[in-house]
């Protein structure tokens, strides 16, 4: 899912092309995020995912029980800064709706203040899949799929989660991460290079943040000798 903020009267801008920005306004009152752009199901048949693997009696043969990787949807969407991309699995479709996704992040970025990290939506997002999935009595994605699918099902369906969250970020904003970040996957010691890449941005970090100490500390000092001024001001006069 794509979620994008609301735009405003005074800021409207035309739909992206191949969004779902035109239709944002229908049942979104009091909304500050809208579903921009929703990838399609890719299902073999009810409750039956496309799913990645290869059995041990496979051998090196093509195994028709798992699908590979050039059978997965290709989509290119525009995106603009501010978005929120969340990659999840079923785990948190079946269970958690469009409405409550949407509940819930915006809840997590208005009680923070300043703010919510991927890192704290996707904990948030993950939580409130967990919790749906235990319900007996929610009328859950799965229980009305199933409906459809002439299937007795009642609240929600446990199953693995995994959730993603990343923000879209403008190429001119400082938090921008490094273009050359490696991606690794699979078990095993990362590589070097991505160990060095992680090393630079702690040293950043902390070069950050003892240069913001050493500023509130010059404040403080500023502060200080002002004060210190003030009472001999006071003192001059009282004599």
């Amino acid at each position: 899912l794509l979620l994008r903020r609301q735009a405003g009267s005074s800021s409207m801008v035309e739909p992206a092309l191949g969004t779902l920005d035109s239709a944002a306004g229908i049942g979104a009152a009091g909304r500050k995020l809208h579903i921009a752009f929703r990838s399609p199901q890719q299902l073999r048949a009810f409750n039956t995912p496309y799913q990645l693997g290869r059995a041990p009696d496979s051998g090196d043969a093509p195994d028709d029980r798992f699908e590979t990787p050039q059978d997965a949807s290709l989509v290119r969407v525009p995106v603009r800064p501010g978005d929120i991309l969340v990659l999840a699995t079923d785990g948190l479709f079946d269970n958690v709706d469009e409405e409550a996704l949407l509940d819930t992040i915006e809840d997590l970025i208005e009680g923070s203040g300043t703010g919510a990290s991927p890192q704290q939506l996707a904990d948030a997002i993950a939580a409130r899949a967990k919790e749906l999935s235990l319900d007996k009595s929610v009328d859950s994605p799965f229980a009305i799929l199933a409906k459809d699918n002439d299937i007795l099902w009642g609240g929600g369906r446990p199953d693995d989660i995994t959730v993603l969250v990343s923000h879209i970020l403008d190429r001119a904003d400082a938090r921008a991460p490094p273009t050359d970040w490696a991606a690794v996957s699979g078990p095993g010691e990362p590589p070097p290079e991505l160990l060095e890449a992680e090393a630079l941005l702690a040293a950043e970090r902390l070069a950050a943040e003892a240069r913001t100490a050493s500023g509130l500390g010059a404040e403080r000092g500023e502060e200080e000798e002002v004060e210190r001024l003030e009472e001999e001001a006071r003192v001059g006069a009282s004599r």
